[in-house]
């Protein structure tokens, strides 16, 4: 006795099954449902072999809802780690932060500032300025500076504008000058927080920086104090001058 084909009893949509990669737990018991169906009079399916399909589509079925679950575990996990995030930058407003990068920002007036971390023991320093296309702007002698991270005021008399900036620093070693490591940052006051391609990026005046690149951060600077009360003449709790007293009299 001839058993038509199960796929050509199938729905359309089951139809196309060996073509996906896997079949969701509705696919599979319509696919159980439709072996039963067509099974051959003469040979049934036998019990044993029914109860092993019956036990894999529950495993299927446990595997997406644990799928499922691990899903939204996930979005909730993300979501938590997005809101700690934004909560963190607000809380960076007006603060000074140090990210790793090379951006740099030279006011009209004033002085611009960086940080670097030189290795080794330090060495003689030179700073070159780039612009977006990465030319040369300008360049200029640092003198010599020690070892570890510190702050630069750079020289005022640099073009303004926002630029990349790069620290040599060489030093002699057997009469030859040896590079030293050198890892730079970009420095600011933070002014504001925006989101840009699914990051949250921090405004540092021109500058923006990724959250995720903070590498450093000092507390905002102290209000200044108020200022002294002046107590105008002839206050009550001022006493009164000789010459006040005279012409009470």
């Amino acid at each position: 006795m001839s058993t038509p084909p199960i796929l050509g009893t199938l729905p359309g949509a089951l139809a196309d099954a060996p073509r996906k990669k896997a079949l969701d737990k509705d696919a599979f018991l319509t696919l159980l449902v439709a072996q039963l169906k067509n099974q051959d009079p003469l040979s049934p399916l036998q019990p044993h072999e029914f109860a092993a399909q019956l036990a894999q589509f529950s495993s299927v079925e446990q595997l997406t809802q644990l799928n499922e679950a691990m899903a939204v575990q996930d979005m909730n996990s993300q979501l938590a780690i997005l809101l700690g995030k934004t909560s963190f930058s607000a809380a960076l407003l007006g603060k000074t932060v140090a990210a790793a990068g090379d951006q740099v920002a030279v006011p009209a007036t004033g002085q611009a500032r960086v940080r670097v971390e030189v290795g080794g023991s330090g060495g003689k320093a030179t700073l070159r300025l780039l612009d977006a296309s990465g030319n040369e702007v300008a360049t200029r002698d640092l003198g010599t500076l020690p070892a570890g991270r510190q702050t630069l005021a750079l020289p005022a008399d640099l073009p303004p504008g926002t630029y990349r900036y790069q620290v040599k620093v060489t030093t002699a070693t057997g009469g030859q000058e040896t590079p030293v490591p050198v890892t730079t940052f970009t420095l600011g006051v933070v002014e504001g927080v925006s989101f840009k391609d699914g990051r949250i990026v921090l405004r540092l005046g021109g500058l923006e920086v990724p959250l995720d690149d903070i590498a450093e951060i000092e507390p905002a600077p102290p209000p200044p104090p108020p200022p002294a009360a002046v107590t105008p003449p002839g206050h009550p709790d001022e006493p009164p001058t000789p010459s006040e007293i005279l012409r009470r009299r």
